[in-house]
């Protein structure tokens, strides 16, 4: 991204790094003399969907690199590299990107987007039930239900459902998520106020089958909620 518009990112010998993570650990000064003038006119508010810092335990390389294949080796190698990237943008741009809040994002990106381009970095929930006034819709609402692919500890980072949840806990509304899978983790996230579960893969699949299948294994996990609540209901009366 930054190189794309304009960003040089040199080595010790003055030449500009290749492409890729592992790199960065060759990165020897930052040069912005060409990056697209435009960008100083322009307010950049990036809406960003997880929490996770730049490095670290909770950094973009431990976090996401498994989820792409890389190995604890190249975990470590990547987390080393975006280290020592960090600590030039510190050094020659006068940003320290490296605990921010969402600066992990997209692998890193959330932390370039910050050093090269000014931006602000914005939980991107909190921009969208801000132009929806979720809030007003919520409000007396009985039952919100709302979903993702897959219910895990990461849900608690910046995500959709626990940002509907948080907004939905304001005026003691309950919240049921549909999702495609629940992780064995994914418990925690009743603290957070998502208050049950409804896993749409009824028996034993394929992903492949599950996605080709998707709209109506979502419409029968939601028969299924509506059925749940009707017997609660009964139970009540």
């Amino acid at each position: 991204m930054a190189q794309a518009l304009g960003v040089k990112l040199l080595d010790a010998n003055g030449n500009e790094l290749y492409f890729g993570g592992g790199q960065l650990e060759n990165l020897a000064s930052i040069d912005v003399s060409d990056l697209d003038p435009r960008i100083k006119d322009v307010e950049i508010v990036v809406a960003c969907d997880v929490d996770n810092p730049l490095c670290g335990v909770r950094g973009a390389s431990a976090v996401y690199g498994p989820q792409k294949g890389a190995t604890v080796e190249m975990v470590a190698e990547l987390d080393n590299a975006l280290y020592h990237y960090s600590t030039i943008i510190e050094r020659d741009l006068g940003k320290a990107v490296r605990e921010i809040s969402g600066a992990g994002a997209a692998g890193g990106l959330g932390a370039g987007l910050i050093a090269f381009l000014g931006a602000t970095l914005k939980p991107g929930i909190e921009i969208v039930l801000e132009a929806t006034c979720f809030a007003d819709k919520v409000r007396d609402a009985h039952l919100v239900v709302t979903g993702e692919g897959k219910m895990d500890s990461q849900t608690a980072c910046g995500k959709a459902p626990v940002g509907v949840a948080r907004v939905a806990k304001q005026f003691k509304v309950p919240v049921v998520a549909i999702a495609g899978g629940i992780a064995d983790d994914a418990d925690e996230l009743y603290v957070h106020g998502i208050d049950a579960f409804i896993d749409i893969v009824p028996y034993p699949m394929e992903l492949e089958e599950a996605m080709k299948r998707g709209e109506f294994l979502i419409e029968r996990a939601a028969a299924r909620l509506a059925r749940m609540l009707q017997v609660g209901q009964k139970i009540v009366e």
